[in-house]
């Protein structure tokens, strides 16, 4: 049983370095494309779950709208992102990806997700989705602590 709960903190204590190290990541990504890294941790959110209001983006990162509306002038101004009315409600903004600018700003990251995707093959199907199943927990219990 020691031996379980040892492994079981070594292995929160590597999550802990993985969410540093992709934090160190996103830092540097985001002033090599010419934004902070809020903004591109809110251009990959837009580029993964499609156009989102000003209000669901301030909700999901946990920042005020006026927040969201200074980084979408930002990401606007860069190509990234463009902002429309929603013709569904006219009092709402949608925040959309502009995806030649999404494609340019992402396009850093191909070399890593193709090293990711080689060191998965390694791995056998069941250890891969027992990982697929075990992540989005840990990610539930950050954002529950957040």
């Amino acid at each position: 049983m020691k031996d379980l709960m040892d492994l079981a903190g070594q292995l929160a204590g590597e999550l802990f370095e993985l969410s540093m190290a992709l934090d160190r990541v996103g830092n540097a990504a985001a002033a090599r494309i010419g934004v902070n890294q809020t903004d591109l941790i809110c251009l990959t959110l837009l580029s993964r779950r499609g156009p989102m209001s000003s209000g669901e983006v301030a909700a999901e990162l946990g920042l005020t709208n006026a927040a969201i509306s200074a980084m979408a002038g930002r990401l606007e101004k860069h190509g990234y992102v463009t902002r429309e009315i929603d013709p569904n409600d006219r009092r709402r903004v949608l925040l959309s990806v502009q995806q030649e600018g999404a494609e340019q700003a992402f396009a850093m990251f191909d070399g890593v997700y193709q090293a990711m995707v080689e060191l998965f093959g390694e791995y056998e199907e069941r250890d891969l989705r027992k990982l697929a199943e075990i992540l989005p927990r840990f990610r539930a219990i950050l954002q529950d602590w957040a």
